[in-house]
């Protein structure tokens, strides 16, 4: 891939311009949509050994891990397995040709140009064309997905543009990537999105990944193992499987359970990245980031809790028993005596009242994870 100093003229069509990504690095930076700007890369500040950026030894081929374990072949379904895709993913493709019927990137001049293999974010305004070849799907779909450009600065450190259209789940149509301006701009990058630098891009992929190998701040794009799959939370397992499963390493079963919590925290956060006065009732801002709240939880701090506690992550969501009561009378059963219930009356759907969907100010709804009962002064405002 050539550098920003080497792209050629914005009017040059994406069909002459084979393989190369025409936008100017110009250094905007902006919050990535689901990524953050304080995400950690690894696994946890003090968990665990492995680097998601380190060479790729030691990475087992996660295919074997069906041969003998039940989860991989509902796990490919998850959310977490899905997290991260090329843009040549039949699903990615599927969404962004919609972005062609789309009346605002109309009006902007924005449309998606295949050339063979590639896929292109094209915009035409004020006599110009600008173009960006998109690399990566950030997102499962649960929720939203995001287009990224992997682009290599002048020092070839790999950084990313993101695409100025996202595709939000709950409105089954796209809109402007939350943290980008309601307006076009004119530049070559901000006709098309923002552009964030190395260090930030690779924490992005390190949370949607399970390995991002890293040489001289240079993404190894080829050699990225899209998703959080097995390895990302159980460490590399090469001599696991060369040794039909002799060796063990010590697993999740023997860790406590702040440590399991900090692990997902990785990527969903944990309260210190916050500053004191965020953490309050009826901030709707840290309700995406789940453990933030699930630590403040009665629940928590008075139970054995995890996050595992309620969720399988070997499973997907609509596949779980977290989704109404299930997981709730372990603790909340009328029927077990000294356990405390439902103060209205209620013996059904609990997260209505005390988990509740939040919504953001973009088209997506997050599950409050701080668990409580229900008041005034914890409705939450977008």
């Amino acid at each position: 891939m050539k550098s920003t100093e080497e792209m050629t003229d914005d009017r040059v069509p994406p069909t002459s311009r084979s393989r190369s990504h025409a936008v100017a690095a110009t250094g905007v930076l902006c919050l990535l949509a689901f990524c953050g700007s304080r995400i950690m890369v690894g696994p946890s500040r003090d968990a665990g050994s492995w680097d998601v950026t380190a060479a790729v030894d030691g990475w087992a081929d996660e295919s074997s891990c069906i041969d003998c374990h039940d989860q991989p072949s509902e796990f490919a379904q998850t959310g977490h397995a899905k997290t991260l895709r090329p843009v040549s993913h039949p699903d990615s493709v599927k969404l962004l040709t919609h972005l062609a019927a789309l009346d605002a990137a109309q009006a902007e001049g924005t449309k998606i140009v295949h050339d063979q293999d590639d896929l292109y974010a094209v915009n035409e305004s004020d006599g110009l064309q600008r173009q960006l070849k998109l690399d990566w799907c950030f997102g499962s779909g649960t929720h939203a997905c995001t287009w990224v450009s992997a682009i290599p600065d002048s020092h070839g450190n790999t950084d990313v543009l993101e695409f100025r259209w996202t595709w939000f789940a709950s409105i089954g149509d796209f809109g402007i990537t939350p943290g980008q301006p309601e307006t076009r701009g004119n530049s070559p990058v901000s006709a098309l999105g923002l552009l964030f630098d190395g260090p930030k891009a690779r924490r992005c992929f390190s949370c949607h990944a399970t390995v991002v190998p890293v040489s001289d701040g240079r993404i190894e794009q080829a050699h990225i193992h899209p998703g959080v799959t097995c390895q990302r939370c159980h460490g590399p397992r090469a001599k696991h499987v060369q040794t039909e499963g002799d060796y063990h390493p010590q697993g999740w079963g023997s860790v406590g359970r702040m440590e399991a919590v900090r692990r997902c925290a990785v990527c969903h956060r944990l309260s210190e990245e916050h500053e004191p006065e965020e953490i309050v009732p009826g901030n709707a801002s840290i309700v995406r980031f789940q453990p933030v709240g699930l630590l403040q939880s009665a629940c928590f701090m008075k139970s054995e809790m995890r996050c595992t506690t309620c969720h399988d992550p070997h499973r997907p969501m609509d596949q779980q028993d977290s989704l109404r009561i299930q997981q709730c009378i372990q603790c909340h059963d009328s029927k077990i005596d000294g356990h405390t219930t439902c103060g209205a009356g209620e013996t059904d759907n609990c997260l209505g009242c005390h988990m509740p969907k939040v919504k953001m100010n973009f088209p997506v709804e997050f599950t409050d994870h701080w668990i409580r009962v229900p008041s005034e002064q914890t409705r939450h405002e977008p």
